[in-house]
Protein backbone atom coordinates (compact mmCIF):
# COMPACT_ATOMS: atom_id res chain seq x y z
CA UNK A 1 0.00 0.00 0.00
CA UNK A 2 1.25 3.46 -0.59
CA UNK A 3 1.62 6.41 1.63
CA UNK A 4 -1.68 8.50 0.71
CA UNK A 5 -3.55 5.11 1.78
CA UNK A 6 -1.71 4.37 4.64
CA UNK A 7 -1.93 8.05 5.98
CA UNK A 8 -5.30 8.41 4.98
CA UNK A 9 -6.28 4.51 7.14
CA UNK A 10 -4.28 5.40 10.18
CA UNK A 11 -6.33 8.63 10.75
CA UNK A 12 -9.47 6.49 10.33
CA UNK A 13 -8.54 4.08 12.85
CA UNK A 14 -6.74 6.20 15.51
CA UNK A 15 -8.64 6.85 18.46
CA UNK A 16 -7.68 10.42 19.45
CA UNK A 17 -9.44 13.69 20.61
CA UNK A 18 -9.55 16.47 18.19
CA UNK A 19 -7.78 19.53 18.91
CA UNK A 20 -9.15 23.11 18.93
CA UNK A 21 -8.55 24.74 16.03
CA UNK A 22 -9.29 28.76 16.43
CA UNK A 23 -7.48 29.53 12.99
CA UNK A 24 -4.96 32.59 12.46
CA UNK A 25 -4.67 35.75 11.18
CA UNK A 26 -4.02 35.58 7.85
CA UNK A 27 -0.80 36.53 6.60
CA UNK A 28 -0.27 39.52 4.73
CA UNK A 29 -0.58 38.58 0.32
CA UNK A 30 3.03 40.26 -0.77
CA UNK A 31 4.90 38.44 -3.19
CA UNK A 32 8.18 37.02 -2.37
CA UNK A 33 11.14 39.39 -1.89
CA UNK A 34 13.27 36.41 -4.19
CA UNK A 35 12.39 33.41 -6.20
CA UNK A 36 11.67 30.39 -4.17
CA UNK A 37 14.33 27.83 -4.59
CA UNK A 38 12.17 24.55 -3.68
CA UNK A 39 8.56 23.91 -4.73
CA UNK A 40 6.12 21.25 -3.29
CA UNK A 41 6.47 18.13 -4.51
CA UNK A 42 4.84 15.58 -2.30
CA UNK A 43 2.00 15.78 -0.17
CA UNK A 44 0.75 13.09 2.58
CA UNK A 45 -2.36 13.51 4.20
CA UNK A 46 -3.06 12.56 7.54
CA UNK A 47 -6.83 13.31 8.25
CA UNK A 48 -8.53 16.52 8.49
CA UNK A 49 -8.46 17.03 12.03
CA UNK A 50 -4.83 15.30 12.58
CA UNK A 51 -1.64 17.05 13.56
CA UNK A 52 1.72 16.17 12.38
CA UNK A 53 4.01 17.33 15.56
CA UNK A 54 7.60 15.74 15.04
CA UNK A 55 9.67 14.87 11.59
CA UNK A 56 13.05 13.27 11.60
CA UNK A 57 15.23 11.87 9.52
CA UNK A 58 18.01 9.42 10.53
CA UNK A 59 19.63 7.23 6.98
CA UNK A 60 16.59 6.53 4.71
CA UNK A 61 13.89 6.30 7.24
CA UNK A 62 11.66 9.63 8.31
CA UNK A 63 10.38 9.18 11.45
CA UNK A 64 6.70 10.93 11.70
CA UNK A 65 4.95 12.12 15.02
CA UNK A 66 1.50 13.08 14.54
CA UNK A 67 -1.59 13.41 16.59
CA UNK A 68 -3.14 10.14 15.85
CA UNK A 69 0.11 7.55 15.76
CA UNK A 70 3.98 7.70 14.60
CA UNK A 71 4.50 6.49 11.29
CA UNK A 72 7.93 5.24 9.82
CA UNK A 73 7.68 5.72 6.22
CA UNK A 74 10.71 5.36 3.49
CA UNK A 75 12.00 8.84 2.42
CA UNK A 76 12.36 8.17 -1.28
CA UNK A 77 9.95 5.50 -2.21
CA UNK A 78 6.98 7.24 0.38
CA UNK A 79 6.27 3.53 1.14
CA UNK A 80 5.09 3.03 4.60
CA UNK A 81 7.28 1.00 6.83
CA UNK A 82 5.85 0.88 10.07
CA UNK A 83 2.88 2.48 12.19
CA UNK A 84 2.57 2.72 15.92
CA UNK A 85 -0.54 3.56 17.95
CA UNK A 86 -2.73 2.38 20.79
CA UNK A 87 -2.97 -0.73 19.37
CA UNK A 88 0.74 -1.17 19.32
CA UNK A 89 0.81 -0.54 23.12
CA UNK A 90 0.76 3.41 22.92
CA UNK A 91 -0.86 4.74 25.99
CA UNK A 92 -1.83 7.78 23.77
CA UNK A 93 -0.48 7.67 19.94
CA UNK A 94 -0.41 11.36 19.74
CA UNK A 95 3.42 12.12 19.82
CA UNK A 96 5.43 15.40 20.04
CA UNK A 97 8.82 13.78 19.53
CA UNK A 98 9.72 10.66 17.52
CA UNK A 99 13.67 9.70 17.71
CA UNK A 100 15.66 6.35 17.40
CA UNK A 101 18.10 6.19 20.41
CA UNK A 102 21.79 4.61 19.59
CA UNK A 103 20.41 1.36 21.51
CA UNK A 104 18.59 0.86 18.26
CA UNK A 105 15.22 1.35 20.14
CA UNK A 106 12.64 4.23 19.40
CA UNK A 107 11.29 6.67 21.55
CA UNK A 108 8.32 8.54 21.74
CA UNK A 109 7.22 11.35 23.56
CA UNK A 110 3.46 11.38 23.90
CA UNK A 111 0.72 13.88 24.98
CA UNK A 112 -0.32 12.82 28.46
CA UNK A 113 0.54 9.34 27.40
CA UNK A 114 4.63 9.11 28.98
CA UNK A 115 7.66 8.29 27.07
CA UNK A 116 6.85 5.72 24.98
CA UNK A 117 9.46 3.07 23.52
CA UNK A 118 9.95 0.04 21.47
CA UNK A 119 12.57 -2.29 21.41
CA UNK A 120 12.62 -5.45 19.98
CA UNK A 121 8.81 -6.04 19.01
CA UNK A 122 7.79 -4.88 22.98
CA UNK A 123 6.27 -1.55 23.42
CA UNK A 124 7.02 -0.06 27.29
CA UNK A 125 5.40 3.19 28.31
CA UNK A 126 7.39 5.07 31.64
CA UNK A 127 5.39 6.94 33.40
CA UNK A 128 6.04 9.26 36.69
CA UNK A 129 5.97 5.99 38.92
CA UNK A 130 9.07 5.33 36.74
CA UNK A 131 10.70 8.27 37.37
CA UNK A 132 9.01 10.29 34.11
CA UNK A 133 8.77 14.11 35.31
CA UNK A 134 5.64 14.45 33.73
CA UNK A 135 3.48 12.51 31.24
CA UNK A 136 3.50 15.07 28.66
CA UNK A 137 6.90 14.59 26.94
CA UNK A 138 8.10 17.23 24.26
CA UNK A 139 11.74 16.23 23.43
CA UNK A 140 14.10 13.51 23.42
CA UNK A 141 18.05 13.93 23.07
CA UNK A 142 20.63 11.54 23.06
CA UNK A 143 24.04 12.31 24.84
CA UNK A 144 26.09 9.53 23.99
CA UNK A 145 25.54 6.18 24.28
CA UNK A 146 24.13 5.98 28.00
CA UNK A 147 22.27 9.29 28.41
CA UNK A 148 19.31 10.75 27.64
CA UNK A 149 17.59 13.95 28.29
CA UNK A 150 13.72 14.60 28.36
CA UNK A 151 11.84 17.85 28.44
CA UNK A 152 8.64 17.72 29.65
CA UNK A 153 5.92 19.92 30.78
CA UNK A 154 7.24 19.29 34.62
CA UNK A 155 10.78 19.69 34.32
CA UNK A 156 13.59 18.18 32.39
CA UNK A 157 14.80 14.39 33.22
CA UNK A 158 18.14 12.70 32.82
CA UNK A 159 18.90 8.85 32.33
CA UNK A 160 21.86 7.55 32.77
CA UNK A 161 21.75 4.01 32.15
CA UNK A 162 19.38 1.10 32.39
CA UNK A 163 15.93 3.27 31.88
CA UNK A 164 14.45 0.37 33.72
CA UNK A 165 15.87 1.17 36.61
CA UNK A 166 14.59 4.12 38.80
CA UNK A 167 17.43 5.08 40.53
CA UNK A 168 18.75 6.35 37.23
CA UNK A 169 16.40 9.11 37.02
CA UNK A 170 17.06 12.63 37.41
CA UNK A 171 14.94 15.22 37.85
CA UNK A 172 15.88 18.94 37.38
CA UNK A 173 12.99 21.72 37.83
CA UNK A 174 12.90 25.46 38.95
CA UNK A 175 14.20 24.87 42.56
CA UNK A 176 17.73 23.16 40.40
CA UNK A 177 18.13 26.20 37.99
CA UNK A 178 15.65 25.42 35.17
CA UNK A 179 13.95 28.57 33.58
CA UNK A 180 10.17 27.22 33.77
CA UNK A 181 8.93 23.69 34.22
CA UNK A 182 7.79 23.70 30.67
CA UNK A 183 10.59 22.42 28.75
CA UNK A 184 9.84 22.41 24.68
CA UNK A 185 13.25 21.82 22.87
CA UNK A 186 16.73 20.35 24.54
CA UNK A 187 19.79 20.74 22.17
CA UNK A 188 23.49 19.55 23.12
CA UNK A 189 26.57 21.36 22.14
CA UNK A 190 30.21 20.30 21.16
CA UNK A 191 30.99 21.25 25.09
CA UNK A 192 28.58 18.77 26.52
CA UNK A 193 26.31 21.25 27.45
CA UNK A 194 22.70 21.13 27.52
CA UNK A 195 20.32 23.66 26.55
CA UNK A 196 17.01 23.80 27.30
CA UNK A 197 13.84 25.91 25.81
CA UNK A 198 11.11 26.71 27.90
CA UNK A 199 8.07 29.05 28.82
CA UNK A 200 10.35 30.98 30.74
CA UNK A 201 12.90 31.81 28.59
CA UNK A 202 16.53 29.82 27.74
CA UNK A 203 18.53 27.61 30.04
CA UNK A 204 21.68 25.84 30.09
CA UNK A 205 23.18 23.65 32.34
CA UNK A 206 26.84 23.13 31.82
CA UNK A 207 29.42 21.39 34.86
CA UNK A 208 26.80 21.33 36.94
CA UNK A 209 25.90 25.61 36.90
CA UNK A 210 22.89 26.67 35.64
CA UNK A 211 22.25 29.85 33.58
CA UNK A 212 19.33 31.26 32.27
CA UNK A 213 17.98 34.26 29.47
CA UNK A 214 15.32 35.93 28.79
CA UNK A 215 14.01 38.68 26.73
CA UNK A 216 15.38 41.24 29.19
CA UNK A 217 18.76 39.71 28.36
CA UNK A 218 18.41 40.46 24.34
CA UNK A 219 16.04 36.70 23.86
CA UNK A 220 13.31 37.72 21.16
CA UNK A 221 12.58 40.62 19.17
CA UNK A 222 10.16 43.04 20.89
CA UNK A 223 6.71 43.92 20.43
CA UNK A 224 6.52 46.60 17.71
CA UNK A 225 2.87 46.11 17.04
CA UNK A 226 1.73 46.11 20.51
CA UNK A 227 0.19 42.57 20.39
CA UNK A 228 -1.77 41.48 23.86
CA UNK A 229 -0.34 38.67 26.13
CA UNK A 230 -1.83 35.38 25.75
CA UNK A 231 -3.75 34.38 29.22
CA UNK A 232 -2.95 30.84 28.43
CA UNK A 233 0.08 29.25 28.05
CA UNK A 234 1.21 25.63 26.55
CA UNK A 235 -0.47 25.55 23.61
CA UNK A 236 -3.34 26.32 25.50
CA UNK A 237 -2.84 25.93 28.79
CA UNK A 238 -4.02 27.61 31.64
CA UNK A 239 -1.91 30.00 33.56
CA UNK A 240 -2.91 27.72 36.55
CA UNK A 241 -0.13 25.31 35.34
CA UNK A 242 -3.24 23.14 33.96
CA UNK A 243 -2.62 20.84 31.17
CA UNK A 244 -4.14 20.91 28.26
CA UNK A 245 -3.25 21.48 24.57
CA UNK A 246 -5.53 23.41 22.03
CA UNK A 247 -2.64 24.28 19.17
CA UNK A 248 -3.52 27.99 19.43
CA UNK A 249 -1.05 31.00 20.03
CA UNK A 250 -4.67 33.44 19.53
CA UNK A 251 -6.74 35.08 21.99
CA UNK A 252 -10.44 33.54 21.75
CA UNK A 253 -11.02 36.51 19.57
CA UNK A 254 -8.34 35.53 17.02
CA UNK A 255 -6.15 38.03 17.73
CA UNK A 256 -2.24 37.19 17.54
CA UNK A 257 -0.36 37.00 21.09
CA UNK A 258 2.91 37.81 22.08
CA UNK A 259 5.06 35.93 25.24
CA UNK A 260 8.22 37.60 25.89
CA UNK A 261 10.24 34.45 27.00
CA UNK A 262 8.52 32.06 25.55
CA UNK A 263 10.61 29.49 23.61
CA UNK A 264 9.18 27.04 21.47
CA UNK A 265 12.37 25.92 19.61
CA UNK A 266 15.68 25.38 19.26
CA UNK A 267 19.01 24.11 17.23
CA UNK A 268 22.24 24.64 17.16
CA UNK A 269 23.92 24.84 13.63
CA UNK A 270 27.24 23.88 12.24
CA UNK A 271 29.22 26.63 13.85
CA UNK A 272 28.01 25.81 17.23
CA UNK A 273 25.47 29.00 17.35
CA UNK A 274 22.39 28.39 19.02
CA UNK A 275 19.02 29.37 17.03
CA UNK A 276 15.77 30.20 19.19
CA UNK A 277 12.33 30.31 17.74
CA UNK A 278 10.12 32.26 20.41
CA UNK A 279 5.96 33.38 20.62
CA UNK A 280 5.83 36.33 19.21
CA UNK A 281 9.29 37.57 19.03
CA UNK A 282 10.64 35.97 16.18
CA UNK A 283 13.89 33.66 15.90
CA UNK A 284 17.25 34.42 17.68
CA UNK A 285 20.87 33.82 17.24
CA UNK A 286 22.76 33.66 20.61
CA UNK A 287 26.61 33.37 19.59
CA UNK A 288 27.34 32.76 23.64
CA UNK A 289 27.69 36.44 24.74
CA UNK A 290 24.89 38.05 22.92
CA UNK A 291 21.63 37.70 20.83
CA UNK A 292 20.51 38.75 17.41
CA UNK A 293 17.02 38.72 16.47
CA UNK A 294 15.30 38.22 13.61
CA UNK A 295 11.34 38.92 13.16
CA UNK A 296 8.85 39.49 10.13
CA UNK A 297 10.06 42.80 9.17
CA UNK A 298 13.38 41.14 8.35
CA UNK A 299 11.37 38.95 6.12
CA UNK A 300 10.90 36.31 8.83
CA UNK A 301 7.79 34.69 7.14
CA UNK A 302 6.11 34.83 11.60
CA UNK A 303 6.76 35.95 14.56
CA UNK A 304 6.03 32.32 16.24
CA UNK A 305 8.39 29.75 15.42
CA UNK A 306 7.50 26.58 15.87
CA UNK A 307 10.51 24.72 14.34
CA UNK A 308 14.04 25.35 13.34
CA UNK A 309 16.66 22.97 11.29
CA UNK A 310 19.53 23.51 9.07
CA UNK A 311 20.48 21.77 5.45
CA UNK A 312 23.36 20.92 4.26
CA UNK A 313 23.84 24.26 2.42
CA UNK A 314 24.10 26.29 5.80
CA UNK A 315 20.38 27.64 5.34
CA UNK A 316 17.98 27.88 8.07
CA UNK A 317 14.44 26.95 8.13
CA UNK A 318 11.83 28.08 10.22
CA UNK A 319 8.22 27.01 10.54
CA UNK A 320 6.17 29.48 11.97
CA UNK A 321 2.64 30.23 12.10
CA UNK A 322 3.05 32.22 8.61
CA UNK A 323 4.59 29.86 6.61
CA UNK A 324 7.94 28.09 5.97
CA UNK A 325 10.85 30.45 5.94
CA UNK A 326 14.43 30.37 4.65
CA UNK A 327 17.74 32.08 5.50
CA UNK A 328 20.76 31.64 3.97
CA UNK A 329 22.29 34.36 5.77
CA UNK A 330 21.38 37.21 4.08
CA UNK A 331 18.33 36.38 2.27
CA UNK A 332 14.86 35.32 3.31
CA UNK A 333 12.18 33.23 1.18
CA UNK A 334 8.96 31.83 2.74
CA UNK A 335 6.76 29.30 1.34
CA UNK A 336 3.26 29.34 2.18
CA UNK A 337 -0.29 28.19 1.43
CA UNK A 338 0.09 30.64 -1.88
CA UNK A 339 3.30 28.00 -2.32
CA UNK A 340 1.31 24.97 -2.25
CA UNK A 341 1.76 24.06 1.69
CA UNK A 342 -1.51 22.65 2.84
CA UNK A 343 -1.66 25.81 5.54
CA UNK A 344 0.29 28.45 6.96
CA UNK A 345 0.83 27.39 10.13
CA UNK A 346 4.59 24.98 10.20
CA UNK A 347 4.50 22.61 13.63
CA UNK A 348 7.75 20.74 12.10
CA UNK A 349 10.52 20.64 9.62
CA UNK A 350 13.73 18.35 8.89
CA UNK A 351 15.81 18.58 6.06
CA UNK A 352 17.24 15.68 4.14
CA UNK A 353 21.14 16.38 4.03
CA UNK A 354 21.47 13.82 0.74
CA UNK A 355 18.21 15.25 -1.42
CA UNK A 356 17.64 19.01 -0.28
CA UNK A 357 14.53 18.30 0.06
CA UNK A 358 12.40 19.80 3.15
CA UNK A 359 9.48 18.04 4.90
CA UNK A 360 6.96 20.02 6.84
CA UNK A 361 4.79 18.94 9.01
CA UNK A 362 1.21 20.35 9.67
CA UNK A 363 -2.33 20.08 10.63
CA UNK A 364 -3.78 17.84 7.88
CA UNK A 365 -0.59 16.30 6.62
CA UNK A 366 3.27 16.69 5.57
CA UNK A 367 4.26 18.72 2.62
CA UNK A 368 7.58 17.64 0.73
CA UNK A 369 9.62 20.25 -0.63
CA UNK A 370 12.69 19.52 -3.68
CA UNK A 371 15.23 22.32 -4.89
CA UNK A 372 14.07 23.89 -8.42
CA UNK A 373 16.28 23.62 -11.13
CA UNK A 374 18.84 26.67 -11.04
CA UNK A 375 17.36 28.74 -13.98
CA UNK A 376 19.12 28.33 -17.34
CA UNK A 377 20.63 31.57 -19.11
CA UNK A 378 19.34 33.04 -22.48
Amino acid sequence: MRLTALFLALAVAACSPAQKDHGQTPAPKAAPAHPQLHAVAEQFEVGTHAYVRGLHLDHDTLYVGTSVGVLLVDKDTGDMRRTFTRDDGMRNPYAFVVRPGPDGALWMGTNAGGLAVHQDGAMKSYLPKHGLADPWVYDVAFDGDDKVWLGTWDGVNLIQGDRDKRANWTTYNVADGLANPWVYAIQIDADGAVWFGTEGGLSRLHNGEWTTWRHGDGLGGDNPRGLPRSPKSGFGSNRSGAHSHDLTTLTEDGAETYNQDYVFSLRLDAEGDLWIGTWGGGVSRFDGKSFTNFTEKDGLAGDVVYAIDQGPDGAMWFGTNHGLSRFDGSRWTTYNRDSGLLGDDIYTVTVDADSHAVWAGQKGGVSKLVPLPPPTAG
